[in-house]
């Protein structure tokens, strides 16, 4: 929310609203007499940019809901077919929020009861989570009146867990508001900041495993979602391994938490690098030593009437001065390296 009131203010953005048909991919009409617009991702990415502004990529933490609602025996698990699941997910879809609901079968209820969902136990929940590999778990209490809908909530995602009440008038409008701190929560964590802000760093990414076009075409789109308005740079492909060079605004952490949004890429150790080549024998030729090379010199022998004054040279004209240090060029931006296996 606090992002969306920050870009209305950006000039770029101001100026964008005035000609918006410059981002607009497609539009059409829906069954229902409305208008349908689609905008080119590319052209909203570049405006964000622009603006100096963070932005979520089109791959977002599936987030796992685990709800109880109430009925005439209890609560019950919420099922995917109830009328409260049905509002959560249009809520999800209008906030972008990826949501998704456990099957709520018997090794499902195995793993998770009642109380589990009502204390709000995170590790039995994210523990079940693993099922549907979600990054995020959204424990959900579901009470109503006749004029009330009443939602106690509580969410993990990474190191950092929250919680919280929401009343509202209906339905429609609790879960509205469930979802829009769902999405600020996700854009804490998994926002990227543009490329030309403080803090750009220059990163190499080692993927394995690319052995087809798709593949690599997957792996530029998910990489093209950071932030940065330039192209992955690739840097050299050898068999089924790709090197690429981007820039990222943000730390070691964060990118490998956004990579792992496509399930596809795998973080993997570096590799131990290879074992220098021991130097050669010397050859007995070389090794020896000749018998003038064992004979004192004459600046050896000289040693007692003073130090040799070396006999100056004759500077050439346009040459530079033998004392003169070559410029060194500036040192190139360190690279960080993370390779990552594609399956």
């Amino acid at each position: 929310r606090q992002a969306g009131t920050e870009a209305v203010d950006r000039e770029a953005v101001q100026a964008a609203a005035q000609d918006p048909q410059a981002f607009m991919r497609r539009i059409a009409g829906t069954e229902a007499g409305g208008v349908r617009i689609d905008f080119e991702p590319a052209a909203i990415r570049g405006l964000l940019n622009d603006a100096g502004l963070p932005m979520l990529g089109p791959n977002r933490p599936t987030v796992m809901l685990w709800a109880l609602e109430e009925s005439a025996m209890g609560h019950e698990l919420l099922s995917q077919s109830s009328d409260w699941a049905s509002v959560l997910n249009a809520a999800a879809q209008r906030r972008a929020v990826a949501l998704s609901l456990p099957l709520a079968d018997l090794e499902d209820r195995a793993l998770v009861d009642v109380q589990n969902i009502q204390q709000a136990e995170g590790d039995a929940l994210k523990q079940a989570s693993q099922r549907y590999d979600a990054s995020a778990v959204l424990a959900l209490t579901i009470a109503e009146t006749p004029d009330t809908s009443v939602l106690d909530w509580s969410w993990w995602l990474n190191e950092q867990s929250q919680n919280g009440r929401i009343t509202a008038e209906s339905p429609a409008s609790a879960a509205d508001q469930l979802m829009l701190e769902v999405a600020d929560l996700v854009f804490g964590q998994y926002a990227v900041s543009p490329s030309n802000s403080t803090g750009t760093s220059r990163w190499e990414v080692v993927v394995e495993g690319i052995n087809t076009l798709n593949e690599f075409a997957g792996l530029q789109r998910t990489l093209q979602q950071l932030g940065s308005k330039e192209v992955p740079k690739v840097l050299s492909v050898k068999g089924d391994q790709v090197r690429l060079t981007l820039n990222f605004a943000g730390s070691e952490s964060q990118l490998e938490r956004l990579l792992a949004l496509d399930q596809r890429l795998r973080r993997m150790p570096a590799p131990e690098p290879e074992p220098e080549p021991e130097p050669e024998a010397q050859s007995d030729q070389s090794a020896a030593i000749t018998t003038d090379q064992q004979k004192p010199s004459a600046v050896e022998g000289a040693a007692d009437a003073g130090p040799v004054e070396p006999e100056p040279m004759d500077q050439v004209e346009g040459e530079p001065a033998l004392d003169a240090q070559p410029d060194m060029a500036a040192p190139e931006p360190v690279t960080n390296v993370m390779f990552f296996r594609w399956r």
